[in-house]
């Protein structure tokens, strides 16, 4: 009795629980083996033809991508995955369901179900395989993400194994490791950056499409429209029209200084830092902007000679370049048109002195004279207006921010060298302006700056790190400070940064002459000798100074006073006179954000400029900041710059569009006829 009972009242009992929580582990086996077996046979006999899947297989599925039978999602089950499921079965089961996906649709015509459908997913067996040999104790199990949907480019094809399923509007989904990016199955394919938050990339990363090698960005983050400060012509009545002509100052970042430092670009894609990717971005901006003058820093001296040269020599630009000192491989180079400008000089300046404390390192600079050419028009009877030279002037000062004493003393002599060029190209019977660029490694506003703009620095006591302001070290506890002059007299640049030749001339009948001078007379013959009537003291007056060592008669090389004119020097101002003012305000007039020209290390500074001659104007203010107005040279517009957040909306510096971690300058002037 009770065994009947327990027959026609508990094995109904016990199949109704089955049915709501779901088939064993057993029978779920069981079902895939004789799901797969089944496929099988059918498949053999007629490949094109459809298998209906069993409500056990279906069940089996969902429960893979959905959880298990109690709503356990994948990431829950962990590991337990490979001891629940095994691997030849999940394979074998995992690939009949991707065939009967791959062949429902054209069969039964699902392009037009609107209700969705698991047999819609696409899974590829090969690119997982659930089996727990080779994992990692406590690695999480990889996951599968949807591949968002991309409307595909022209000229881009799917492959071959994805065209049926984009056809029937499928989903796509690829699967996707825990830690890391999506892996391409097969070809050409997109890669979906963090943008959508499906991994832990900054949301401002550039969409990327790569095919066959080739990368194309969106470029809205890095838009630059140029802007006209002032009315072309015709503004002055009878001067004439001016002379029209745009120049670049770019730093394009040397390939041998971006491979030794390639820690600072860690942010960078490894395809952007490639030199042929780079060479090709940096001509293609030449060809966009069209420059008459460029002056670039940076320039590797093989890739001068083997591309840039020969490359912009085509386009209708004549080059000169100077290598920098020691081993470094890069330099400065100025191009500029030559149905535009004709050369009349050039002199590169080399910073190195061995016998300068503040001036040991391999820098350089690099000066030329260009005449502007007339404008070919046909003959109309009227001689053309005559132009007067332009002086360009191209460096590229030592980076270290805590040397601002080498900053300063290389600036020095790049002015200096400049005074003697306009000294040599007429004087002031023949004014020449002057346009400075390059990368000054030194911040707006900055005592280096104001030096140039204002034309006078006081700097006695100043810490060499504020020189530049590229980074705050005041936290030190004994930074190096200036004092005295910052070079020698023997180096025979005054204090005006002006060569002794050019200075102004001694004073009739007065002679001044330096210590260093001085100090050569010690062992020299009247020097020697001791005075008749000097009283004799012991100790003191009886021995007779000796030169030291052999040969002391030829140590002694005095040169002519007027060699050695000594110009009055000072310990703690320098100036110049050469009134430059930039081109650039370094703050955008919508926004009020600083300008940048790099970004690197973390944070944006501008240190590339353009300064160019101008007029000054009387200080009402008394805060001994200059004002200019334009002379000879007219700024009539320029390309901003952008801001720290602009450029880091575009993932910094090197990026798809722009291949240096500078940014170029451009500016537009107008040349005044002389007289």
């Amino acid at each position: 009795m009770v065994g009947a009972l327990l027959c026609y009242v508990l094995a109904p009992l016990a199949q109704l629980i089955r049915r709501i929580t779901g088939p064993s582990i057993d029978e779920e086996d069981d079902a895939a083996e004789r799901c797969s077996e089944s496929l099988r046979v059918e498949t053999d006999a007629r490949p094109v033809a459809w298998v209906p899947l069993g409500k056990d297989q279906t069940a089996l599925l969902q429960e893979w991508l959905h959880g298990g039978p109690g709503g356990e999602s994948v990431e829950e089950r962990g590991a337990n995955v490979d001891a629940e499921i095994p691997p030849r079965e999940a394979e074998e089961a995992a690939m009949t369901w991707q065939q009967a996906g791959d062949q429902q649709p054209a069969a039964a015509g699902w392009g037009d179900v609107e209700e969705p459908s698991v047999s819609a997913w696409h899974l590829s067996a090969p690119a997982w395989t659930p089996s727990s040999q080779g994992a990692k104790e406590g690695t999480p199990p990889p996951v599968w993400l949807p591949a968002a949907a991309q409307e595909a480019p022209s000229g881009w094809q799917p492959p071959s194994h994805q065209q049926h399923h984009q056809n029937a509007s499928a989903i796509d989904w690829q699967f996707m490791s825990p830690h890391g990016t999506p892996q391409p199955v097969g070809g050409t394919m997109w890669h979906v950056p963090g943008a959508l938050g499906m991994n832990e990339a900054p949301p401002n990363m550039l969409w990327q499409f790569q095919n066959e090698g080739n990368i194309t960005t969106n470029s809205g983050q890095l838009t630059r429209t140029w802007e006209n400060t002032t009315q072309r012509q015709g503004e002055d009545a009878g001067e004439g029209s001016p002379f029209e002509f745009t120049v670049m100052s770019y730093n394009i970042l040397s390939q041998d200084l971006l491979e030794t430092n390639c820690d600072l670009y860690s942010h960078c894609q490894p395809e952007f830092l490639k030199w042929e990717f780079r060479f090709q971005n940096i001509m293609q901006e030449f060809d966009t902007w069209d420059p008459d003058i460029m002056c670039l820093q940076e320039v590797q001296e093989n890739h001068y000679h083997q591309q840039f040269q020969p490359a912009l020599q085509l386009r209708g630009y004549e080059c000169i370049y100077k290598r920098r000192t020691g081993i470094k491989t890069d330099g400065c180079a100025v191009c500029f048109k030559r149905d535009r400008f004709s050369l009349v000089s050039q002199h590169p300046v080399e910073y190195f002195r061995p016998i300068v404390e503040t001036l040991n390192r391999d820098n350089v600079a690099l000066l030329a004279v260009l005449r502007p050419a007339p404008p070919q028009t046909p003959d109309s009877g009227q001689d053309h207006p005559t132009l007067p030279d332009i002086l360009v002037a191209n460096t590229h000062l030592i980076f270290n921010p805590r040397r601002g004493d080498i900053k300063l003393t290389q600036l020095a002599v790049l002015l200096a060298e400049i005074q003697q060029l306009l000294q040599a190209a007429g004087g002031d019977a023949k004014p020449c302006p002057v346009i400075l660029c390059g990368d000054l490694n030194s911040v707006p506003e900055s005592p280096l700056y104001k030096l140039i703009r204002n034309g006078e620095l006081y700097y006695y006591g100043m810490p060499t790190w504020k020189v530049s302001c590229q980074e705050d070290s005041s936290h030190q506890v004994c930074p190096r400070k200036l004092y005295g002059p910052l070079w020698p007299s023997l180096l025979r640049i005054t204090d005006s940064c002006q060569y002794v030749g050019v200075c102004e001339k001694k004073t009739p009948g007065l002679l001044r002459y330096g210590r260093e001078f001085l100090l050569q007379l010690r062992y020299s013959a009247p020097a020697l000798q001791r005075p008749e009537h000097l009283e004799l003291i012991a100790g003191v007056t009886d021995s007779i100074p000796e030169p030291p060592g052999d040969g002391s008669e030829r140590y002694v090389s005095v040169p002519e006073p007027e060699d050695e004119l000594f110009c009055k020097r000072s310990p703690t101002t320098i100036r110049h006179n050469l009134h430059l003012t930039s081109v650039y305000s370094h703050y955008q007039p919508d926004t009020g954000r600083p300008e940048v020209t790099t970004c690197s290390s973390g944070y944006g500074l501008t240190v590339d400029y353009i300064f160019y001659s101008a007029q000054p104007l009387p200080d009402k203010s008394g805060k001994g900041r200059r004002r200019y107005q334009d002379g000879a040279l007219k700024l009539l517009g320029r390309l901003p710059l952008l801001s720290e957040h602009d450029v880091w909306m575009a993932n910094g510096l090197p990026n798809a569009l722009c291949s240096s971690d500078h940014l170029s300058l451009l500016a537009r002037f107008g040349l005044q006829p002389c007289g």
